[in-house]
């Protein structure tokens, strides 16, 4: 009686150690996901920031030799982007929405062929 008590003790630590092993693991690929993600977003940030720099700076000397006026052309250039500005400031919650969605997709995302693998005492099932 006290070996199947030591047997059936043994097993629950083993299963407990796996699930906090498993956990560990599942924490650290979550957490891998989101800064990876997190650094892809901020290169993407980056580079969207000195491409439209660089757009700006080509749109202001485009408005300067339509307006024949550097100064104006620089200034309507800072119109357009108050009004982009203006566009995303009311398309906030669209924006917030979007982002959250793939922020908790990237947090909640699981891959299909783990689920497989919790289920090695099953029995594979016949094809008909």
């Amino acid at each position: 009686m006290l070996d199947f008590l030591s047997n059936w003790k043994d097993k629950i630590t083993q299963q407990v150690d796996l699930r906090i092993r498993l956990f560990k693991l599942e924490f650290i690929e979550r957490t891998s996901n989101v800064l990876s993600y997190f650094i892809f977003t901020f290169v993407i940030l980056l580079l969207t920031m000195a491409m439209m720099i660089f757009f700006g700076i080509g749109l202001g000397e485009w408005f300067s030799e339509m307006f024949h006026s550097r100064i104006g052309g620089y200034f309507a250039t800072t119109a357009v982007y108050i009004l982009l500005i203006v566009v995303i400031f009311a398309l906030r919650k669209k924006f917030i929405n979007a982002f959250s969605g793939i922020f908790i997709r990237v947090l909640t995302e699981r891959k299909d062929d783990d689920d497989d693998d919790d289920d090695d005492d099953e029995q594979p099932k016949e094809k008909h």
